[in-house]
């Protein structure tokens, strides 16, 4: 969810599309437990729960899965997203707020819907490139890790560095931000799930060209 200085920033960075397929991230690791949001699922007119990344960032999360300590697994929320899937839950967000705040005006409507999920009429929805993942980490038994929020909940408890969170869930997002981060992922610090490789986020903080466009 881009802030409008980073929808400047998304916006001037340059892409050289580096033709990789998206693949099944179960390719590379099986460890990696897979439920997808069901508006992506049902755009992407899937019957079971299957996740799909650039190679290279399917390659990079098999070995951020390999960071993680003890029993512990990756569980993922989203990966690739078509436009589509974006478009529906741009306008679903826009929906619930009209009724969430009827003292709103439509700008003001949109520009807070803009806040937390990326509008794709003014800048490429990171997931809709391949390369952008949601997720969370579950432990043995299958029971997601206490994050202090669960994932697409979003609030100022949501930013990866919030302290009005638990001292556990700062812990756990602690694990969580080392194994992508030595993966070679970098985070949306509005949102600890929020993961990128490739991507306009990935190539600012790397400065660099983007390498994945959408799909």
């Amino acid at each position: 969810m881009p802030t409008k200085e980073e929808m400047k920033i998304a916006q001037g960075i340059h892409v050289r599309e580096c033709g990789e397929p998206l693949v099944d991230i179960r390719r590379y690791n099986k460890q990696i437990v897979v439920k997808l949001e069901e508006t992506s699922k049902k755009m992407q007119g899937l019957k079971v729960d299957r996740c799909f990344l650039r190679d290279s960032a399917a390659i990079r999360l098999s070995l951020a899965q390999g960071f993680l300590p003890g029993k512990y697994r990756f569980k993922v929320i989203d990966g690739y997203r078509p436009l589509k899937a974006q478009k529906e839950i741009y306008k679903n967000l826009l929906k619930l707020l009209r009724k969430r705040h009827p003292e709103m005006t439509e700008r003001e409507l949109v520009a807070e819907t803009d806040k937390w999920v990326s509008n794709p009429e003014k800048i490429v929805p990171p997931h809709t490139t391949g390369g952008t993942i949601d997720l969370t980490i579950v432990d043995g038994e299958g029971i997601e890790l206490d994050m202090g929020t669960a994932v697409n909940k979003v609030d100022v408890r949501s930013y990866t560095s919030s302290r009005d969170i638990t001292a556990r869930a700062r812990k756990n997002r602690g694990i969580l931000i080392k194994a992508m981060k030595k993966a070679g992922f970098v985070n949306d610090p509005m949102e600890w799930w929020h993961w990128s490789y490739g991507d306009w986020r990935w190539a600012y903080e790397n400065k660099r060209e983007s390498i994945y466009k959408p799909i």
